[in-house]
């Protein structure tokens, strides 16, 4: 099986229930920077994990692990969301495929908890 489609390369990239925009759209754009801080939290998980120890505070590494665990099952919802032409929007899931208010408000109080804990780089 050949990972080759022998179709070439129209400049466009697919998007979820349908449609397609240019390569080089900001929707493709946003979510190629949410791939990447995904990336950056799951080698923070690796980092968490293999340490074996506690995190800032009283965060434990299991704690601290399923709290970015989290964090990066929300930013796949949003690139979902970001994915979808706006006229099949309908089809989005809140919690699922579609970014909720509780969710913002969860990564908001966390951001507060975490700002809290005054973390001085060494």
């Amino acid at each position: 099986m050949s990972i080759s489609t022998k179709r070439g390369d129209t400049g466009t990239t697919g998007l979820l229930y349908g449609g397609r925009v240019r390569k080089d759209s900001a929707r493709i754009e946003c979510n190629g920077a949410v791939d990447e801080a995904q990336a950056a939290l799951g080698y923070a998980r690796a980092v968490v994990l293999s340490a074996g120890s506690s995190g800032p505070g009283n965060l434990t590494g299991d704690a601290l692990d399923g709290m970015l665990v989290s964090i990066e099952r929300d930013l796949w919802v949003l690139m979902a969301e970001v994915a979808t032409a706006d006229n099949k929007r309908v089809k989005l899931v809140a919690g699922t495929s579609l970014v909720t208010q509780e969710m913002v408000d969860v990564l908001t109080s966390r951001v507060t908890a975490l700002e809290a804990l005054q973390i001085v780089p060494k």
